[in-house]
């Protein structure tokens, strides 16, 4: 019996331990996942610009992303396309993808501020913009969009606010 107290003793040591780093660890994937999305969503906006001849914009959208009525990225966002360059119109343009919120306590804004995105047909993008991925107190990841439309996102240089 004294055995295994000194084991269970000895597991919620480690326990105590380990869950702070086990957080850590979460908080970065899901700071890289959502990153990772933004640039894939950009760059897929961008390619389907180019292929189908047409705008493609990406704006902030909440459920059920049927508008651009998003206040914020962290509520979620919409990929269409926008062939006559009048934002979303139910009907006339089509939605390609949508990405839901993200989860609390996480939450992304653009330099400079912007709740849209576009590409035009030949790529590039209507202006530069960087998104950062953040969780308070965590270093986030900073996904970048040229003016020629070019994606790419790393670690941010400083800890989220």
């Amino acid at each position: 019996a004294l055995e295994l107290l000194i084991v269970v003793v000895i597991l919620a040591v480690l326990a105590t331990v380990a869950a702070p780093n086990l957080r850590d660890m979460l908080v970065r994937n899901r700071l890289a996942s959502i990153s990772g999305d933004l640039a894939f969503d950009f760059a897929y906006a961008r390619s389907t610009a180019i292929q189908r001849g047409v705008r493609v914009a990406v704006c902030a959208s909440r459920p059920p992303h049927s508008s651009c009525d998003g206040t914020a990225w962290g509520e979620g966002w919409m990929l269409y396309t926008d062939a006559a360059n009048d934002g979303f119109t139910s009907g006339t343009d089509t939605v390609l993808r949508v990405h839901d919120p993200l989860p609390a306590g996480y939450a992304v804004t653009t330099s400079p501020a912007a709740l849209v995105v576009q590409f035009r047909p030949s790529g590039p993008a209507d202006a530069l913009r960087t998104f950062q991925a953040c969780f308070a107190g965590f270093i986030g990841r900073e996904v970048t969009i040229s003016t020629t439309g070019r994606v790419s996102s790393a670690a941010m240089t400083g800890a989220c606010s």
